[in-house]
């Protein structure tokens, strides 16, 4: 973890401990581990990352020029694919944004779906979860 933050990845790991709405803890070591390979293959499949790796991004703090990516070439269909799923990703936050919402349901149905699709299309990194 020399390239990462780790009071950033400490204090994500201790929010995680306080999101009683939500099955998943994340792996965090896996995730840092592996976080440039995992972003790499999803957007180059056409996938966005999952909404809580956002936060896991911002633990970088290696040289931005030494990323461990290679982005190939974006197909016409793998980005109308990224940009179809950012736009899914604003609809289903904007839909469980609503304080009418349960909170449950905002975290099941959005947060951990999207780390639960993650998996099912890139089981390779199913470790990305601790525990549920």
């Amino acid at each position: 973890m020399k390239d990462w933050n780790e009071d950033y990845i400490n204090n994500l790991k201790e929010v995680d401990k306080h999101i009683k709405e939500s099955k998943i803890k994340l792996n965090y070591d896996f995730i840092t581990e592996h976080y440039f390979e995992m972003y790499e293959v999803a957007l180059n499949a056409g996938t966005i990352m999952p909404y809580r790796f956002n936060a896991i991004g911002l633990a970088y703090i290696g040289e931005e020029h030494n990323r461990p990516t290679k982005f190939k070439n974006f197909d016409p269909e793998v980005k109308e694919r990224l940009v179809k799923s950012y736009a899914k990703r604003n609809e289903l936050q904007y839909k469980y944004k609503d304080p009418q919402a349960d909170a449950k349901e905002k975290y099941e149905k959005f947060l951990d779906k999207e780390i639960f699709d993650f998996i099912d299309e890139f089981p390779q990194y199913k470790d990305i979860i601790l525990e549920e």
